[in-house]
């Protein structure tokens, strides 16, 4: 049996979905290289690696959004009816958590599949994250081309990463955004779009995470990105993740391109496959089968 065919035996379809993430296995994890790259120092020059409690703090102020808009907008919530989504956020963020043995992470999340982002599913597993008071998570919008969640958070913003990186005046706390979610900010992809490569293997974008990264021991960062078979962009910001989560869309992927994504990433990198887009399956009932 190839790895491929063993990772989609090992993955354990959902019997409800609504087009959520499933199950994810277990891959070997290794260190990024930015977590070392730049150390964030204070003035005294030790390695600053505070707690966020004061920043949860203040991410809690403004207008937060209520069940029913995180239900429309298709957003995990704690206390969603629909437990069993939850749940499966809830375990994924357990075995992030495990993988890198409590400590904060960078991950990135791809898609094996042109024209399937990502978005989504980076949404909700930032999100999970957000579920505990302890934490904060944050999302940065990498797929410079196609980017999606500002739209799907109905966001309007201005400064965005390629902004950062286009402008040295430009602080970091300014393309920071709230996202009307506790705990979650947002860094959008930014107005110029058209020199990713150019971006991504800049020193300031290995600043900007090491930076991100080293500020707060609770902070996780989530990095959606372009689908990995399809951009050389995303396959750079491969060497700045601790791991990668590979989003398969059901039924749109093949074996082939499920392993041109698994060699792009590397063993090394790559957490787990999880499956999207699953359909609901209608029931019926005899009655309704055999109605006249």
């Amino acid at each position: 049996m190839s790895k491929i065919e063993e990772a989609l035996t090992k993955a354990k379809l959902s019997k409800q979905g609504s087009g959520k993430d499933l199950k994810v296995f277990d891959q070997n994890r290794s260190s990024a290289d930015t977590r070392d790259l730049v150390p964030v120092k204070s003035a005294s020059g030790q390695i600053r690696h505070q707690s966020s409690a004061r920043e949860i703090s203040l991410m809690d102020n403004g207008s937060i959004l209520d069940n029913n808009e995180l239900s429309e907008l298709r957003i995990i919530y704690s206390d969603m009816e629909d437990h069993k989504v939850a749940n499966t956020y809830r375990d994924l963020r357990t075995k992030l958590i495990q993988k890198s043995q409590s400590k904060n992470f960078i991950a990135m999340i791809t898609s094996c599949v042109e024209g399937k982002d990502s978005a989504m599913t980076s949404l909700n597993i930032s999100t999970a994250f957000s579920f505990d008071e302890s934490k904060t998570s944050l999302l940065i919008d990498c797929n410079l081309n196609n980017p999606k969640l500002d739209t799907l958070l109905n966001m309007e913003t201005d400064k965005g990463l390629t902004d950062y990186m286009e402008n040295e005046d430009i602080e970091v706390d300014s393309i920071m955004h709230k996202t009307g979610i506790k705990r979650l900010k947002m860094i959008p992809a930014g107005m110029n779009r058209e020199t990713a490569a150019e971006y991504f293997t800049s020193l300031r974008m290995r600043q900007l995470m090491s930076d991100l990264l080293s500020r707060y021991s609770d902070r996780y960062i989530f990095l959606d990105t372009a689908p990995i078979t399809e951009s050389a962009d995303t396959r750079i910001l491969v060497e700045l993740c601790d791991f990668v989560v590979l989003a398969v869309p059901y039924a749109s992927s093949t074996k082939g391109k499920i392993k041109e994504a698994v060699e792009a990433i590397g063993e090394d990198k790559l957490l787990g496959v999880v499956f999207t887009d699953i359909p609901n399956v209608p029931k019926f009932s005899l009655a309704n089968l055999f109605k006249f």
